[in-house]
């Protein structure tokens, strides 16, 4: 049973920005009022790093809404979406979680997963920090001796990896296209993603038809699960603050 929210048709679409500032001010408040009758199950992974901070601050009223996640993302089952759910049921149970907890900024670590492999073939994972590096980070040429990571001095605390490519994101402009209701949007769109320059032309059809914001909101979540669940894969868990508001 899903709970909190009213059917989709109900619902009133989410803004996003609301949820990061109340995340970024540590305000379980603002929080749970930014998503409350909101459609947000384009976002769940977005939402969900935030509701363990609206736990520790307002249990009661934070458990539905992280019930509601939980079944929601074991639904849709998209990359990362179990991981998310396997913590948010072991914070709602107190539980400790059988993982190294890292404090990893998802929007970092995928930018570096699914870069431009022109340009990078990977990175680094500070196993002691959370902080995500390019490779040239070991380069003192390009970043200076004072800030240089020197990967074979500490070689347990680094962790190595490559980047994907785009196969992924390309994959979520199929998705988030095939899900138009409109028939000569859809037909746009596939077309749009067919052949060289896909992206740029994908990026041309969603900036004219207003779509930017969805977009966005749909193609974050899906790359932070996919960081979700490559980080799973190595035995580490995302640490998710649980701030108090701030004065």
């Amino acid at each position: 049973m899903l709970l909190s929210w009213p059917d989709r048709g109900q619902q009133l679409s989410l803004d996003l920005r609301a949820v990061r500032g109340a995340a970024a001010h540590g305000d379980a408040d603002l929080f749970l009022e930014a998503v409350a009758g909101r459609d947000v199950d384009d976002a769940l992974q977005q939402i969900g790093a935030v509701v363990p901070m609206a736990l520790s601050q307002r249990r009661d009223e934070a458990e539905p809404v992280a019930l509601s996640l939980i079944d929601r993302l074991t639904w849709r089952d998209d990359p990362g979406d179990l991981v998310l759910a396997e913590d948010l049921l072991a914070c709602l149970r107190r539980e400790h979680i059988d993982a190294r907890l890292l404090p990893v900024d998802l929007d970092e670590l995928s930018s570096e997963l699914e870069g431009d492999m022109t340009m990078s073939s990977g990175g680094y994972l500070d196993l002691l920090t959370g902080q995500v590096h390019d490779e040239t980070a070991t380069d003192a040429m390009v970043v200076g001796d004072d800030v240089v990571i020197d990967v074979e001095q500490e070689p347990t605390r680094w962790l190595r990896f490559e980047r994907r490519g785009s196969r992924e994101a390309w994959r979520d402009m199929a998705d988030f296209a095939v899900r138009q209701t409109d028939a000569a949007l859809r037909h746009r769109m596939e077309q749009a993603i067919s052949g060289a320059g896909a992206f740029r032309r994908f990026r041309d059809v969603i900036h004219a038809e207003g779509l930017v914001e969805p977009w966005e909101v749909f193609s974050t979540d899906r790359r932070w699960g996919r960081s979700r669940a490559y980080l799973a894969a190595e035995g580490i868990r995302v640490q998710h603050h649980t701030v108090s508001p701030s004065p």
